[in-house]
């Protein structure tokens, strides 16, 4: 081989030895996303719903921009899973950086109380197990795994006013009935154009607005809640059912009932139980209709089982015809 060859050869091997060393380097510099969690606390409690925070930190390797995608979660105290749950982050941390994030997701108090058998206001011992998803450049979608423990304050449950009087947020917790199983509902009471239905805790009033579309029938939605009469009158007008609906902020627990013909309840066992009194004086013939729980101390007529196409979840419906039919009470109701 000649000089100038040999030369040649020596400056391109050194230069592909530069470009492998540079290569490497970059691989290394990159590397993987890595999460972790810093911790996690609930706060902002409201009539339906408590925001979940959970605080993590997050390096971001690459030299563009991380999409955070979602967030699935368990929490556990002292071995029971109180709450499960996956929220949408959409938020992206910057090229080449590590930041700290606080994800978020609202949680239906009352449920999570019930699992924890707690009252509002305690403390209880947790642990968190959390997968983070992210959209890496190289990679595609990663999980990043990652936990924390520690004690978790549950904030005390608001009140609402209506008037003089002052009710506890978890009795006028709205969670909505899935389409479904509000036809079913309505279905199972045998609605006719003649009867008038009074819903009990209306939410957002689409009990009410499916009677009056679907059988051309009176209804009247029943909520303590401002905003769930504000979403009821907004569905009563877009579905233009007005001339059939009315909306009322009013204590159900005072409402003479024995104008309906059918009630719709979604309410707690113990609730259920307390309205017996006033659903004893429906005229005979008239239906009601409870979303999921019984009213302990009466019999159902019948009880059916809906998987609803909205949350793949069963559901149950309970029916009472009046006269209510009796049967004795177990202890300690809740």
């Amino acid at each position: 081989m000649k000089v100038g060859q040999r030369a040649i050869f020596s400056l391109a091997l050194a230069a592909a030895l530069l470009t492998g060393c540079q290569t490497t380097q970059q691989v290394q510099r990159f590397g993987r996303p890595t999460a972790r969690m810093l911790g996690l606390k609930l706060q902002d409690a409201k009539l339906d719903y408590v925001t979940a925070l959970f605080e993590v930190e997050v390096d971001n390797p690459y030299p563009e921009s991380l999409p955070l995608v979602s967030l699935s979660y368990s929490l556990t105290s002292d071995g029971n899973t109180f709450l499960s749950a996956a929220a949408i982050t959409l938020t992206t941390v910057p090229a080449n950086t590590r930041e700290v994030f606080t994800l978020q997701d609202k949680v239906v108090y009352e449920r999570l109380l019930r699992a924890l058998n707690a009252k509002a206001g305690s403390t209880i011992p947790y642990q968190a197990d959390l997968r983070l998803w992210v959209d890496a450049p190289d990679e595609g979608l990663v999980k990043l795994p990652l936990s924390s423990q520690g004690q978790l304050a549950l904030p005390g449950a608001p009140e609402l006013a209506v008037g003089e009087k002052v009710y506890h947020a978890l009795d006028v917790i709205f969670v909505p009935t899935p389409q479904d199983v509000v036809e079913k509902m309505l279905e199972l009471a045998e609605v006719k154009k003649s009867d008038l239905v009074y819903d009990l805790g209306c939410g957002d009033g689409r009990i009410v607005v499916t009677a009056a579309k679907k059988y051309g029938c009176r209804a009247a939605g029943y909520d303590l809640d401002p905003q769930r009469l504000k979403e009821s009158l907004e569905n009563v007008q877009k579905n233009q059912v007005g001339d059939l609906v009315t909306i009322e902020q009013r204590d159900i627990f005072t409402l003479d009932l024995s104008q309906a013909n059918v009630v719709t309840l979604y309410l707690l066992p113990s609730l259920n139980v307390k309205l017996i009194p006033q659903l004893e004086k429906l005229e005979p013939g008239s239906r009601i209709v409870s979303h999921n729980f019984a009213m302990e101390g009466v019999k159902p007529d019948k009880v059916v089982t809906l998987t609803s196409e909205h949350d793949d979840t069963e559901h149950t419906i309970y029916l009472w015809t009046a006269p209510l039919k009796k049967e004795p009470r177990a202890s300690g109701i809740e």
